[in-house]
C-alpha cells in the first residue's frame, strides 16, 4: 500500500452512456472523460442500482439500496438509510481524510441527510424550498411534476439547478485550503432536464425553451420530430459543457489525485415511448463509470454503482478491489426488477417478464431462453436478501425506541 491519495468523485446527473466516445458515442462530446477512460480504469457495463437519483445516489454513497418503508415518506426513508449505513464520507473520514461535497441537486441535499459524515457540505438550497420539495411523487423518475416545480424555483432565482461555473470558485477555494489527503464529491446537474446549456454553447435558444416546454407538457408525439431533435441537440451541448468541467477540475487537482466520473442514471428520449428517467430502459441503467490517474484497465463484466465506496477507498491506498460480477441487479420504485449480465438482461414487472440478449451491439428480445429461469432465481434471491435486511433493520429500530 502507498500513501493515501486525494480522491474526487464527480456525479453527473442523467448522462447517457452513448454520449461518451469510449462507450460508442460518435459525437466527440466527452473528450476529457474519454481520455480518462483510455488511460485509466473504465467499466463498459456499469449499472445504476435505480433509475432515479433518489435510489441511485443513496446506494452509491452507502453501498446499499434504500428500503421504502410503509407509512414512512421517502425523505425520512433516505435519512434513515444514511444514518444506519456507513457513508462514503464516513469511510474516508476514518482513513484520516478531510471531506467535502458540493451538490446542486435537491435529492442529494442536506434535507435528505446527504451531509452525513462530511466536514464541509454545500447544497445551495434554502430551508423554504427544501421543505416544499415534492417527495411523495414517483421518485424523480416521473420527471414532469417534480422538475416543473424545480424549474419554477430556478426561474424565480432559487439556486437549485446551478451551472457548474456558478459554484466552481467554491470548489477551488476548498481544495486549496483542505488538508491532504482529501475526499471531494461534486454532483453536477447541467445535463439534467431542463436541457438549457449556456448561451455560448447553443444558438436558437427560443426553440430550445419551446422544446423543454413541450417536454414538461407531456411530450405530445404528434409534434415530436422537431422538438425531440431540439432537445437532443440541447442535451448534447450540456454534455459538452459538463466535459469542460472535468477538464477544468483535472487541471486544478493534478495527476496525483484519483478522479472518478460517473452518471447516477441515464435518460430517455422517446425510447419505449418515454422521456426522462425512472423507467429501467437500457439507456437509463447502463451508465458511464471511469476512474482517472490509476493504472489502465478495461472491465467488461458488470459492476453496480453500489460498489463505488469499496472501489474508491481501495484505489485511494493503491489497491484495486474486484467489484465486477457475473451479473448485477437494479430496480425502481414502480416494481421493476432487472438482472443484468455483460450481454443479457432479465426484466420483471408486475405484469410480465422478458429476456433480451446483446448481439453485435444491439439488443434482441427472446421469447424462450434459459435466462428466464436464471433471471427469476436472481431476482427472487435479491428480493429475499432485501427483505431480510429490512427485517433486521426494523428489529434494531424497535430495540432502540
Amino acid at each position: 500500500m502507498g500513501d493515501p491519495r486525494n480522491v474526487v468523485l464527480v456525479t453527473v446527473d442523467s448522462l447517457r452512456a452513448d454520449r461518451c466516445g469510449h462507450l460508442g458515442g460518435d459525437g466527440g462530446l466527452t473528450p476529457t472523460i474519454d481520455d480518462l477512460a483510455e488511460s485509466g480504469l473504465r467499466f463498459d457495463n456499469a449499472i445504476a442500482p435505480d433509475g432515479s437519483t433518489r435510489g441511485s445516489s443513496t446506494a452509491f454513497i452507502t453501498g446499499d439500496y434504500p428500503f421504502d418503508r410503509p407509512g414512512v415518506d421517502r425523505r425520512e426513508t433516505i435519512r434513515r438509510q444514511l444514518r444506519a449505513r456507513d457513508t462514503l464520507a464516513e469511510r474516508f473520514g476514518r482513513m484520516g481524510y478531510e471531506t467535502a461535497a458540493f451538490t446542486a441537486n435537491p435529492w442529494t441535499s442536506r434535507s435528505f441527510g446527504f451531509d452525513e459524515g462530511f466536514d464541509h457540505f454545500e447544497d445551495f438550497m434554502d430551508d423554504t424550498t427544501s421543505n416544499r420539495f415534492d417527495v411523495d411523487g414517483d421518485g424523480d423518475g416521473g420527471a414532469v411534476r417534480g422538475t416543473a416545480i424545480r424549474l419554477l424555483d430556478w426561474w424565480q432565482g432559487q439556486e437549485m439547478f446551478m451551472s457548474w461555473e456558478s459554484f466552481y470558485d467554491d470548489i477551488e477555494r476548498w481544495t486549496r485550503s483542505a488538508e491532504e489527503p482529501y475526499f471531494l464529491w461534486v454532483f453536477l446537474v447541467d445535463v439534467h432536464m431542463p436541457y438549457i446549456p449556456p448561451k455560448e454553447y447553443l444558438r436558437f435558444r427560443p426553440l430550445t425553451y419551446a422544446a423543454n416546454a413541450w417536454l414538461f407538457g407531456g411530450a405530445n408525439e404528434r409534434t415530436s420530430p422537431l422538438f425531440r431533435d431540439r432537445l437532443l441537440s440541447a442535451y448534447d451541448k450540456t454534455v459538452e459543457y459538463t466535459d469542460d468541467f472535468v477538464a477544468t477540475l483535472l487541471d486544478d487537482v493534478g495527476d496525483d489525485t484519483v478522479v472518478c466520473v460517473h452518471a447516477d442514471h441515464g435518460e430517455l428520449f422517446g425510447e419505449a415511448g418515454r422521456y426522462g428517467h425512472g423507467y429501467l430502459h437500457e439507456s437509463v441503467i447502463n451508465v458511464p463509470l471511469v476512474v482517472g490517474n490509476v493504472p489502465a484497465e478495461r472491465v467488461e463484466r458488470p459492476v453496480s454503482l453500489e460498489a463505488i465506496p469499496e472501489l474508491l477507498t481501495g484505489l485511494a491506498v493503491g489497491d484495486r478491489p474486484t467489484v465486477e460480477r457475473p451479473y448485477v441487479t437494479t430496480r425502481n420504485g414502480a416494481g421493476m426488477r432487472i438482472a443484468r449480465g455483460p450481454n443479457w438482461r432479465y426484466q420483471r414487472t408486475a405484469e410480465a417478464e422478458s429476456v433480451a440478449v446483446r448481439e453485435n451491439g444491439r439488443w434482441h428480445r427472446r421469447e424462450e431462453h434459459p435466462l428466464y429461469e436464471i433471471g427469476r432465481s436472481i431476482v427472487r434471491r435479491r428480493d429475499a436478501t432485501d427483505a431480510e435486511r429490512e427485517r433486521v433493520a426494523a428489529a434494531v429500530r424497535d430495540v432502540e425506541m
